[in-house]
Parts: C-alpha cells; structure tokens; sequence
C-alpha cells in the first residue's frame, strides 16, 4: 500500500483572457498522486485535513468517487485552501494561492496514525511534497512524524519538491528546507524548473551537477517537460526521452507521473523495508522502462483539461499506438 500525505484543495481553473471565469476543480499536488493512484489501480490511502466546509466536502465526493480511500483523513474545521490556475495560450498554469490559517497546514501529533498503524495497513511506501511539507506549522510535525520512518528503515520514502514560487517563499529558507527533507528521503523527484529556481540558475546551468550530488544513495529523478526525465543514482545520470503531445494543460501531469512512477516500482518490488538496498537493486532497463510509463501517464494528462488521470488500460493503449 502507498500512503500519501499533504493537501487537497481547491483549484481555481480559467483560462487568461476569459473574463474572469473560473472552474472550481479539486487539486493539490498530494491529493493529485492519491488520485492517480487509484486510477490506476493501486492500493493507496490518502492522509490530508479535508475541510468540513462546502469545498471540502467537494474534495472528499471527488475523491472517493475515484477510489482514493480516504480512512485515515483527518475532518477539519479550518477553511479549505484556494489555490487559483490562470491557463496561459500555452497551455501552461501559473498559480496564486489563498493559505492563511486554512486546513491544510494544521496538523498535529495526535492526527497522524502510531508506527503500529502505518504497519498494520501494510504500508511499502509514504509520498509527501509541494506545499504540505513547505507551509508552517503542520509540515514541522510531519516532517518529524516521516524521520522516525526513515530512521528505522522499514519503509520507502520518496519527496516531490513542486516547488511553488508564486507564495512568495525566501529562495535561501527554501532550499535549506528542501534538503533537509531531501536528507529523509529515499526518493526525491524534482522538475528542472525546481532544481532551477532554488539555486538561482540560468536554464540548466549546473543542473546536472546538483541532481547528481544529491543521488548519493538516493534515486533521483529529475524531470523535464517535453524533454523527457533524467535519472541519477550515486552520480550517474540515465535519460528517458519525452512524449509528443497534443498540448491541453499540464495540471497534475508531474504528480500523474510520481502515481506512476511509484506504481512501476511497487510492481518491481522495489517499494518497502530496507528502501535503499530495495533501489539499488533495480537495473537501468528496469528504472527506465518505469520512467517510461509514468511519462506515458503524464503525457494522457496534458492532452486533458485538469488532472484527469488515466487507467492502467489507458496507458497500455497509448504505449500500443506510439
């Protein structure tokens, strides 16, 4: 079973131009892979606040309606989060985000379930990332909550950065926070853009060297739109190629293909107690052949309006007719 937790939200979706015409579309990175993964057919649970109010109750409908189970969710009495999408001509989101005391970011140790719990339900693997692990003060208690994982070594624990600029963040806090999560974690997914905007970077100046420092006994996979993804373990990179596509949006396409990505994994068995033995087990072919899929799923996205996941069936078609 994959665990993910962190936030599910509200996004409101327009596109530039359209007068001010806005969707409301349940979203969040965290909530996005929970979604996906049940698309997909995975065993997953999402952990999340998930507000009481007229939104949450949206958020928690959606979800169940697509088989993300939702027993360990937390009822809060916090607003949901608002997050606003304006789709450029390009097809590209840029987002601003409503977070001030909303119910997100309001966890406590008494919220997330024992050591005992987690290994009961048979968990292999816990995704977290984006803005769960970046807004104070509940991405601090989660943050302890996940170093007693890693410290006992008895499940995978994979980090998505999907870092969001546009809250303003500190360049300098946000990278000491990034690593240090990335320094509890087994897996950690990054986009160039990410990568790119911690470190102050011209387009992919010193890019490579970042990824491959931290993939000291780590799997890092490091990914970069239409230009496929790159994967580094101990310093030594390996290249997927991208997808061709009929360009819609990418919402959710980076969250669709960590679902995926981890789903390959589990499939190959390399998800669960003693995480970094489990990855360095995994040949190149292997790694690829997961990458390959997940950007096969990433790329059904982008040809969608939102984050419309697709199906295991879904991908085996795509992969079929490229």
């Amino acid at each position: 079973m994959i665990l993910v937790i962190g936030e599910a939200l509200i996004d409101l979706i327009g596109e530039e131009g359209s007068g001010g015409n806005y969707t409301a579309v349940v979203g969040g990175a965290n909530a996005n892979v929970a979604l996906a993964l049940a698309v997909r057919g995975e065993e997953q649970r999402f952990l999340g606040r998930i507000s009481e109010d007229g939104f949450g109750r949206q958020i928690a409908s959606h979800l169940t309606s697509h088989g993300v189970d939702l027993s360990l969710a937390v009822n809060a009495t916090e607003q949901t989060t608002l997050a606003v999408a304006t789709i450029d001509a390009n097809g590209v989101a840029s987002y601003s985000f409503y977070t001030k005391d909303t119910a997100d970011w309001g966890w406590t140790a008494d919220e997330l379930p024992t050591a005992e719990t987690v290994r009961s339900l048979g968990t292999r693997e816990i995704q977290y990332g984006c803005l769960g692990m970046a807004i104070e003060p509940g991405n601090l208690v989660v943050e302890a909550w996940l170093k007693s994982f890693f410290d006992s070594q008895e499940l995978t624990l994979s980090h998505d950065l999907n870092i969001r600029p546009a809250l303003g963040f500190d360049r300098e806090s946000e990278l000491i926070r990034v690593l240090r999560v990335n320094d509890q974690s087994h897996i950690i997914k990054a986009s160039d853009a990410d990568i790119e905007w911690l470190y102050g970077l011209e387009e992919g100046a010193d890019l490579d060297e970042i990824a491959s420092s931290w993939s000291i006994g780590k799997l890092v996979v490091v990914t970069k739109g239409p230009d496929g993804v790159s994967l580094y373990r101990d310093g030594e990179r390996t290249d997927v190629a991208g997808q061709k596509v009929s360009l819609v949006d990418t919402v959710g396409a980076g969250d669709t293909f960590m679902a995926n990505f981890l789903g390959e994994l589990s499939a190959l068995d390399a998800l669960g107690d003693n995480p970094a033995s489990r990855l360095s087990r995994l040949s190149n072919d292997e790694l690829v052949a997961a990458a390959s899929v997940a950007n096969l799923a990433a790329g059904i996205v982008c040809e969608r309006t939102g984050c419309q996941p697709p199906t295991r069936s879904e991908i085996e078609a795509k992969s079929r007719a490229d």
